[in-house]
Protein backbone atom coordinates (compact mmCIF):
# COMPACT_ATOMS: atom_id res chain seq x y z
CA UNK A 1 0.00 0.00 0.00
CA UNK A 2 1.30 3.76 -0.62
CA UNK A 3 2.40 6.10 2.35
CA UNK A 4 -0.88 8.27 3.25
CA UNK A 5 0.20 12.40 3.32
CA UNK A 6 -1.81 15.50 4.74
CA UNK A 7 -2.55 18.61 2.54
CA UNK A 8 -1.19 21.46 4.80
CA UNK A 9 -3.78 23.57 2.73
CA UNK A 10 -7.06 21.53 2.80
CA UNK A 11 -6.37 18.97 5.36
CA UNK A 12 -7.40 16.23 3.17
CA UNK A 13 -5.62 12.49 2.88
CA UNK A 14 -3.67 11.98 0.23
CA UNK A 15 -1.34 9.14 -1.31
CA UNK A 16 0.12 12.04 -3.71
CA UNK A 17 3.72 13.76 -2.29
CA UNK A 18 2.21 17.06 -3.49
CA UNK A 19 -1.89 18.73 -3.00
CA UNK A 20 -2.99 22.14 -3.70
CA UNK A 21 0.22 23.08 -5.27
CA UNK A 22 2.14 22.29 -2.46
CA UNK A 23 4.58 19.63 -0.56
CA UNK A 24 1.96 17.13 1.65
CA UNK A 25 2.63 16.02 5.09
CA UNK A 26 3.83 12.67 5.56
CA UNK A 27 0.96 11.31 7.87
CA UNK A 28 1.06 7.08 7.76
CA UNK A 29 3.93 5.27 6.32
CA UNK A 30 3.55 2.30 3.76
CA UNK A 31 4.01 -0.68 5.98
CA UNK A 32 2.58 0.89 9.25
CA UNK A 33 -0.56 1.81 6.84
CA UNK A 34 -0.65 -1.90 5.24
CA UNK A 35 -0.87 -3.31 8.89
CA UNK A 36 -3.49 -1.26 10.23
CA UNK A 37 -5.54 -2.29 7.66
CA UNK A 38 -5.17 -5.85 7.68
CA UNK A 39 -6.50 -5.37 11.36
CA UNK A 40 -9.26 -3.33 11.00
CA UNK A 41 -10.21 -5.73 8.35
CA UNK A 42 -10.10 -8.62 11.12
CA UNK A 43 -11.43 -6.82 13.85
CA UNK A 44 -14.73 -5.61 11.90
CA UNK A 45 -15.08 -8.84 9.92
CA UNK A 46 -14.29 -11.39 11.69
CA UNK A 47 -13.47 -11.22 15.68
CA UNK A 48 -14.23 -7.69 17.05
CA UNK A 49 -14.85 -8.94 20.68
CA UNK A 50 -11.03 -9.82 20.88
CA UNK A 51 -10.82 -6.01 21.87
CA UNK A 52 -14.18 -5.95 23.62
CA UNK A 53 -16.48 -4.25 20.75
CA UNK A 54 -19.90 -5.34 20.32
CA UNK A 55 -21.15 -4.39 16.56
CA UNK A 56 -24.85 -2.89 16.22
CA UNK A 57 -27.15 -5.60 14.07
CA UNK A 58 -25.94 -4.21 10.83
CA UNK A 59 -22.01 -4.20 11.94
CA UNK A 60 -21.29 -0.66 13.10
CA UNK A 61 -18.77 0.15 15.82
CA UNK A 62 -17.67 3.36 17.53
CA UNK A 63 -14.34 4.66 16.13
CA UNK A 64 -13.17 5.78 19.52
CA UNK A 65 -13.97 2.39 21.22
CA UNK A 66 -12.14 0.61 18.05
CA UNK A 67 -8.75 2.50 18.49
CA UNK A 68 -8.83 2.07 22.23
CA UNK A 69 -9.98 -1.43 21.97
CA UNK A 70 -6.78 -2.08 19.97
CA UNK A 71 -4.33 -0.10 22.24
CA UNK A 72 -5.38 -1.40 25.33
CA UNK A 73 -6.78 -5.23 24.53
CA UNK A 74 -5.07 -6.53 21.41
CA UNK A 75 -2.85 -8.92 21.31
CA UNK A 76 0.02 -7.00 19.90
CA UNK A 77 -0.96 -3.91 21.43
CA UNK A 78 2.80 -2.51 22.25
CA UNK A 79 2.79 -2.46 18.26
CA UNK A 80 -0.11 -0.34 17.93
CA UNK A 81 0.59 2.65 20.60
CA UNK A 82 0.87 5.12 17.98
CA UNK A 83 -2.72 4.25 16.22
CA UNK A 84 -5.34 7.12 16.44
CA UNK A 85 -8.88 7.71 15.45
CA UNK A 86 -7.17 10.17 12.51
CA UNK A 87 -5.01 7.12 11.63
CA UNK A 88 -8.25 4.70 11.31
CA UNK A 89 -10.37 7.49 9.37
CA UNK A 90 -7.67 8.43 6.91
CA UNK A 91 -6.98 4.42 6.12
CA UNK A 92 -10.84 4.14 5.46
CA UNK A 93 -11.59 6.83 3.25
CA UNK A 94 -8.47 5.93 1.41
CA UNK A 95 -9.00 1.90 1.38
CA UNK A 96 -8.29 0.89 -2.66
CA UNK A 97 -10.92 -1.57 -2.51
CA UNK A 98 -13.03 0.59 -0.38
CA UNK A 99 -13.73 -2.11 2.32
CA UNK A 100 -14.47 0.78 5.16
CA UNK A 101 -17.43 3.22 6.19
CA UNK A 102 -17.76 5.96 7.91
CA UNK A 103 -20.87 7.51 9.53
CA UNK A 104 -19.51 10.51 11.89
CA UNK A 105 -18.11 8.67 15.00
CA UNK A 106 -18.81 4.98 13.88
CA UNK A 107 -16.68 2.47 11.49
CA UNK A 108 -17.84 -0.60 9.91
CA UNK A 109 -16.34 -3.00 7.23
CA UNK A 110 -18.53 -2.94 3.55
CA UNK A 111 -18.27 -6.71 3.33
CA UNK A 112 -16.66 -9.86 3.60
CA UNK A 113 -17.81 -10.38 7.39
CA UNK A 114 -17.76 -13.92 8.82
CA UNK A 115 -19.77 -12.59 12.52
CA UNK A 116 -23.58 -12.03 12.02
CA UNK A 117 -24.49 -8.77 10.40
CA UNK A 118 -27.43 -8.00 8.13
CA UNK A 119 -26.11 -4.81 5.57
CA UNK A 120 -29.10 -3.59 3.05
CA UNK A 121 -26.89 -4.12 -0.35
CA UNK A 122 -28.05 -2.40 -3.89
CA UNK A 123 -29.54 -5.35 -6.15
CA UNK A 124 -28.49 -5.08 -9.50
CA UNK A 125 -29.32 -6.40 -12.92
CA UNK A 126 -25.79 -6.93 -14.51
CA UNK A 127 -25.19 -7.68 -18.45
CA UNK A 128 -21.22 -7.47 -17.91
CA UNK A 129 -19.57 -10.61 -16.88
CA UNK A 130 -18.37 -11.15 -13.22
CA UNK A 131 -15.04 -13.03 -12.21
CA UNK A 132 -14.46 -14.49 -8.76
CA UNK A 133 -10.73 -15.41 -7.95
CA UNK A 134 -9.57 -19.01 -6.38
CA UNK A 135 -7.25 -22.16 -6.25
CA UNK A 136 -6.56 -24.09 -8.67
CA UNK A 137 -6.82 -27.25 -5.50
CA UNK A 138 -10.22 -25.67 -5.18
CA UNK A 139 -11.36 -25.84 -8.95
CA UNK A 140 -13.02 -29.80 -8.91
CA UNK A 141 -14.69 -28.96 -6.21
CA UNK A 142 -16.30 -25.79 -7.36
CA UNK A 143 -17.35 -27.01 -10.54
CA UNK A 144 -19.19 -29.75 -8.94
CA UNK A 145 -20.62 -27.77 -6.08
CA UNK A 146 -20.86 -24.43 -7.54
CA UNK A 147 -18.70 -21.74 -5.53
CA UNK A 148 -19.87 -20.63 -1.58
CA UNK A 149 -19.41 -18.28 0.50
CA UNK A 150 -17.93 -20.71 3.09
CA UNK A 151 -17.59 -19.19 6.59
CA UNK A 152 -18.22 -15.65 5.22
CA UNK A 153 -21.91 -14.31 4.21
CA UNK A 154 -21.52 -13.88 0.55
CA UNK A 155 -19.22 -14.94 -2.49
CA UNK A 156 -17.20 -12.20 -3.32
CA UNK A 157 -17.28 -10.99 -7.04
CA UNK A 158 -15.90 -8.19 -9.45
CA UNK A 159 -16.04 -6.57 -12.69
CA UNK A 160 -12.07 -7.13 -13.00
CA UNK A 161 -10.34 -10.50 -13.86
CA UNK A 162 -7.07 -9.02 -12.50
CA UNK A 163 -8.31 -8.35 -9.59
CA UNK A 164 -10.13 -12.03 -9.02
CA UNK A 165 -6.32 -13.23 -10.20
CA UNK A 166 -4.71 -11.53 -6.82
CA UNK A 167 -7.98 -13.05 -4.81
CA UNK A 168 -6.91 -16.41 -5.78
CA UNK A 169 -3.06 -16.05 -5.49
CA UNK A 170 -3.71 -15.71 -1.60
CA UNK A 171 -4.79 -19.36 -1.58
CA UNK A 172 -2.58 -20.86 -3.87
CA UNK A 173 -1.92 -21.21 -7.43
CA UNK A 174 -4.54 -18.49 -8.88
CA UNK A 175 -7.78 -19.67 -11.00
CA UNK A 176 -10.43 -17.11 -12.36
CA UNK A 177 -13.69 -18.48 -12.84
CA UNK A 178 -16.18 -16.15 -15.02
CA UNK A 179 -19.75 -15.83 -13.97
CA UNK A 180 -22.57 -15.28 -16.16
CA UNK A 181 -25.05 -12.45 -14.68
CA UNK A 182 -27.71 -13.68 -16.67
CA UNK A 183 -27.96 -17.35 -15.43
CA UNK A 184 -28.13 -15.93 -11.53
CA UNK A 185 -31.18 -13.70 -12.45
CA UNK A 186 -32.27 -17.09 -14.03
CA UNK A 187 -32.10 -18.88 -11.22
CA UNK A 188 -33.64 -16.14 -9.12
CA UNK A 189 -30.38 -15.54 -7.44
CA UNK A 190 -29.45 -11.90 -7.09
CA UNK A 191 -26.31 -9.63 -7.39
CA UNK A 192 -25.71 -7.16 -4.76
CA UNK A 193 -23.38 -3.83 -4.97
CA UNK A 194 -20.85 -3.55 -1.60
CA UNK A 195 -18.47 -1.19 -3.24
CA UNK A 196 -17.18 0.16 -6.92
CA UNK A 197 -15.17 -2.37 -7.26
CA UNK A 198 -16.60 -5.72 -5.56
CA UNK A 199 -20.06 -7.51 -6.22
CA UNK A 200 -22.11 -10.08 -3.71
CA UNK A 201 -24.18 -13.13 -4.40
CA UNK A 202 -25.08 -15.61 -1.64
CA UNK A 203 -24.01 -18.58 -3.98
CA UNK A 204 -23.07 -19.56 -7.79
CA UNK A 205 -24.46 -22.64 -8.92
CA UNK A 206 -21.66 -24.44 -11.41
CA UNK A 207 -24.19 -24.12 -14.88
CA UNK A 208 -23.48 -20.38 -14.14
CA UNK A 209 -19.57 -20.51 -14.40
CA UNK A 210 -18.87 -19.91 -18.29
CA UNK A 211 -15.38 -20.59 -18.30
CA UNK A 212 -11.73 -20.89 -16.18
CA UNK A 213 -8.82 -18.75 -16.70
CA UNK A 214 -5.66 -20.04 -15.90
CA UNK A 215 -3.01 -17.17 -15.36
CA UNK A 216 0.40 -17.31 -16.34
Amino acid sequence: MKPIYKCRVCGKYVEEPYHCGERTQPFLDSGRRTRLSKLLSGLLRHYPWEIGLRPSSDGWVSVRELVRGIRERWRNKELYQWVTEEHVRAIAMLDPKGRFELNNDRIRARYGHSIPVEIEYPALKLDKTLYHGTSLDRLTSILSEGIKPMKRRYVHLTLEPGEAVETGKRHGKPVVLAIDPACLEEKSIKVYRATSRIYLAKYVPPECIKNKLLPT
